[in-house]
């Protein structure tokens, strides 16, 4: 799905040019994500000593990032793939920096260099949505680069708390332009198991699960306010902009921050407004 679709408003750019991207994402969707990485290591065996893993979709390395945050055996090695350069370019400077045991490629994930059967874990986090096929395609090469006995963990969203009112300011201020479905339902997770076992995970050996989270955001700090500008920046785009989002980008964020808060699923105590999102997660061994 395409993320920016017309001119891109000057404030929109400020928060997705180069780096900054990443410091928009990070901020912002990976609040959510993040979380779901962290489950989602807890849900396989512990890594063992040798091990090849695929951060598979990689985007800025979360799962990375975790998975050399627990201590694991030093001889691992981590492939960490993706296609958004800025990503790319922030995870390996940071590999380099810290002398992390991390190759990072520029790679689509239905499409790798990899040989058959290298991984003996595959985390593909919040990246089969976006894969060919419906998804098929990022799991064929998952199933094809993955050793028998090795794991595969892959998730989609079932819920985000914030996109109906992202499309409830997007109808306002842009009439009846539409702003695009996913063209797969994932919400269900039956999609998901679907693809994994038609790509040959047997299903005796798939799991499914769905794990539901929130983010707390500070009102009095700006917090909040900081995270809908930038959530409105990241995401708005998939609507199509249009040349007044520049002239109303305020409004625009203002409006937002207001349906947000008054979402049936938002909730705000103690000064916070905390926000929901779920995730369906396959866990497939070969």
């Amino acid at each position: 799905m395409a993320f920016n679709r017309g001119p891109i408003p000057k404030q929109a750019a400020a928060f997705l040019a180069g780096k900054a991207k990443v410091t928009t994402y990070v901020s912002t969707g990976e609040k959510v994500t993040s979380q779901f990485a962290a489950h989602n290591l807890s849900l396989v065996p512990a890594i063992k000593p040798g091990s090849i893993i695929h951060d598979n979709a990689s985007g800025s390395g979360t799962v990375t990032r975790l998975i050399l945050a627990s201590n694991p055996p030093a001889d691992i090695t981590i492939h960490a793939t993706d296609i958004d350069q800025p990503f790319l370019d922030v995870l390996s400077a940071d590999a380099a920096q810290h002398n992390w045991p991390v190759h990072v490629t520029s790679q689509k994930c239905e499409k790798t260099d990899f040989a058959d059967a290298f991984f003996d874990y595959d985390f593909m986090n919040i990246g089969i949505i976006f894969a060919s096929g419906a998804g098929l395609d990022g799991a064929r090469e998952v199933y094809r680069t993955l050793k028998p006995g090795g794991f595969a963990v892959v998730n989609c969203w079932k819920r985000i708390g914030w996109m109906f009112p992202i499309m409830t300011v997007h109808k306002k201020f842009r009439g009846d332009a539409p702003f695009p479905a996913p063209p797969i339902n994932w919400t269900d997770g039956q999609h998901l198991r679907k693809i994994m076992i038609e790509t040959g995970f047997p299903e005796e050996k798939l799991k499914l699960e769905s794990q539901d989270v929130v983010i707390e955001l500070d009102e009095a700090s700006g917090e909040y306010r900081e995270w809908v500008e930038k959530s409105w920046a990241y995401l708005a785009g998939i609507g199509g902009w249009k040349p007044e989002d520049e002239e109303k980008w305020d409004e625009e964020v203002d409006m937002l921050a207001a349906v947000l808060k008054q979402a049936p699923t938002t909730k705000v105590e103690g000064g916070k407004v905390v926000l929901p999102a779920s995730q369906w997660v396959a866990i497939a061994e070969k």
